[in-house]
């Protein structure tokens, strides 16, 4: 009995542990589901910084990449611009630096010529002689060593040796000089030119003139005498065709014109100069101021239309801000402006000759020289340059073409001056009257 009593005294107890232990498990339940609820709102709030830290660092990363990008393209263009206007300096500075050298070299030779005279000279009242050799031979010694030191040391401006205006002469500077003070020494006076109306000669004197020129080839057994008393002038705005057989005399009229040879006799006048009067020095600059067209376009292959062009004007010190202007003027007019950006080997045979003559023009030059400038180019082409040249001498520059394209002269019906083994046989408004 007391055994039951013991067990159901107990009862109550086992109810209130299982009671006790079920608010336990109850309270354990609901710090589980506590603990989840915080960790889904830890989770979530987690996964939205996580989206917010990853939308800022793109944004931060994007924008970083756009300054990025601008900075080393402002850095690209500045530099670019920097080595362009070196490179326009360097060309500029070099092309200055050569001419004060030259002018250096003359006044050497001037002032040591001036001293081996003074030295050469007996002194009034001195006798007896040198014995160590003569003074004015050891002052030409020191000219010519001036000469050649300046000449090599000088820096030549940049692409020289390769540009359309510079020619290799055929005598040395020291021949060309001593013509040049010969010439100097002799009458300045404009011989009558033997062709054209002498009334409109005297109004309009004429651009280019031969006075009985005579050119003979030294060194050669035969076909020596290239030209024979040759006498001739061209007037302002003229358009004048040169023509004749093959060795007839056409490419040594043009090259005594461009002063890239010397007549062996007589005188050749543009715009006034003497050309036999022009020393070393200047004949450069005399080039640079006369517009020449070769057949072969001579136009720099890594460089565009428009550098090509620009060049021309970068070489005679053109003011940079000009430059733009001039080059989009004569491009506009030769029909090239949609092909500025163009290199040479991308461009036809007629249009390579359009921006061999636009840079001709770009310097605005009085005459235009062209040796066979449809030599190259088929017909249609041909007719094209032949009315861009017209359109040219239209606008006041005076043009004169060697050539040998009968065809071409006969459509022009423009003055016609007739070579043949060295002489002139016709000149008269026309075609071509030789076979």
């Amino acid at each position: 009995m007391t055994e039951d009593n013991n067990i159901l005294s107990g009862v109550p107890a086992a109810e209130e542990a299982a009671e006790a232990l079920e608010k336990a498990v109850s309270s354990v339940e609901e710090t589980a589901d506590a603990v989840a609820g915080a960790a889904d709102t830890a989770v979530k709030q987690t996964e939205e910084t996580v989206e917010e830290i990853t939308e800022v660092a793109e944004k931060t990363v994007g924008e970083i990449t756009e300054t990025v990008e601008e900075t080393a393209g402002e850095a690209a263009e500045a530099a670019e611009k920097t080595v362009d206007e070196i490179s326009e300096n360097a060309e500029k500075a070099a092309a200055e630096i050569t001419e004060a050298a030259d002018e250096a070299t003359d006044g050497i030779k001037d002032a040591a010529q001036e001293t081996a005279e003074a030295v050469a000279e007996p002194v009034p009242g001195a006798t007896g002689e040198l014995k160590e050799g003569n003074p004015a031979d050891h002052f030409k010694t020191i000219i010519s060593a001036a000469e050649h030191s300046a000449e090599v040391t000088a820096p030549k401006p940049a692409g020289e040796g390769n540009i359309f205006f510079e020619m290799p002469t055929e005598k040395t500077d020291e021949e060309i000089d001593a013509e040049a003070d010969k010439a100097a020494s002799e009458d300045e006076e404009l011989a009558p030119a033997p062709v054209g109306d002498p009334s409109q000669i005297m109004e309009d004197p004429p651009v280019i003139v031969f006075d009985q020129v005579h050119k003979e080839y030294e060194g050669q057994i035969e076909d020596s005498v290239a030209l024979t008393g040759v006498s001739f002038s061209i007037r302002k705005g003229e358009f004048v065709f040169i023509v004749g057989p093959s060795g007839s005399g056409k490419s040594t009229m043009i090259r005594l014109m461009m002063r890239e040879i010397s007549p062996s006799s007589g005188k050749i006048l543009i715009a006034g100069k003497n050309l036999a009067k022009l020393r070393r020095r200047q004949i450069s600059k005399y080039r640079r101021n006369i517009g020449i067209v070769f057949q072969d376009f001579r136009l720099l292959p890594d460089r565009n239309v428009y550098d090509n062009v620009a060049f021309a004007q970068r070489v005679v010190g053109a003011p940079k801000r000009n430059i733009p202007k001039e080059v989009s003027k004569v491009l506009h007019l030769v029909g090239l402006s949609q092909k500025y950006k163009s290199f040479p080997n991308e461009l036809s045979g007629g249009e390579q000759q359009r921006v061999a003559i636009a840079r001709a023009l770009v310097n605005n030059p009085m005459i235009i020289l062209a040796d066979e400038p449809t030599g190259n180019l088929d017909p249609k082409n041909s007719y094209e340059i032949m009315s861009l040249l017209e359109e040219i001498n239209r606008r006041g520059t005076t043009v004169v073409i060697v050539t040998h394209d009968s065809e071409v002269v006969n459509r022009m019906q423009k003055r016609v001056v007739s070579l043949q083994s060295g002489t002139i046989v016709d000149d008269k408004r026309g075609g071509y009257k030789l076979g």
